[in-house]
């Protein structure tokens, strides 16, 4: 009895599996998807419009309302400053005549700026800057013509353009390395590579030691209660 209750509810089970799979697929042979929102959200592109992407393009609940606006003209991010030279042939030249570099040298710059070419610019100007990285050496690029030797007669101006814009087979660092990052890694190249003679800034280590004896005394100093009058 106990057997054959089981056979026919064993067989019951296979119907049901057999039912289940093929009484919902739709004509192209998918099953129906139960809100699909809930587990495949649509990828939102910036600028994109609402309307586009849901089709709902008559639909002013959804047209005309974009992931992000554009600025207003003529206006720039907190705390970004404009870069003033174009990228041209002039104002290339102009760059390396103007640009000095405003960061103070000393023993933590050339170390940030070490480990800056050691990111960006070793697989390609090698690790003593003489243009021969591995993708040089592996016939990915040319040979680089420019190697950073004593006596090279590059502007650091220059320098800072090129890291900025890029030329000739070397693009744009502008969007990985900032402008603080950008002089650093000129200090860095000069003086390492070009063996320019820079005389180094002992401000910061100055301003170190003063707060520190200034954080010591008042640290010693002995407390005064005040009693109202």
């Amino acid at each position: 009895m106990n057997r054959k209750y089981l056979n026919r509810l064993s067989k019951f089970a296979i119907v049901a599996a057999v039912i289940s799979i093929t009484a919902c697929k739709e004509e192209g042979g998918m099953a129906p998807e139960y809100m699909p929102d809930m587990y495949r959200s649509p990828s939102i592109e910036t600028y994109v419009d609402f309307g586009e992407l849901r089709g709902n393009y008559s639909d002013t609940n959804y047209t005309n309302k974009m992931t992000a606006r554009q600025p207003v003209s003529g206006t720039i991010p907190r705390g970004f400053v404009p870069y003033g030279y174009e990228n041209t042939p002039e104002g290339y030249e102009l760059a390396g005549q103007n640009l000095k570099n405003p960061i103070a040298y000393n023993d933590k710059v050339a170390a940030d700026g070490k480990e800056l070419y050691g990111m960006f610019c070793v697989h390609c100007h090698g690790k003593t800057g003489q243009g021969d990285g591995t993708l040089v050496e592996r016939d990915k690029f040319p040979p680089i013509p420019t190697k950073f030797v004593e006596g090279l007669a590059l502007t650091e101006g220059k320098m800072f353009h090129t890291i900025t814009y890029g030329k000739g087979l070397m693009g744009s660092h502008s969007s990985q390395l900032n402008k603080e990052e950008r002089w650093k890694l000129v200090h860095y190249i000069r003086t390492a590579f070009m063996k320019e003679v820079v005389v180094q800034d002992t401000n910061v280590a100055v301003v170190d030691i003063i707060e520190e004896v200034i954080t010591e005394v008042v640290e010693e100093a002995p407390v005064v209660e005040e009693h109202g009058h």
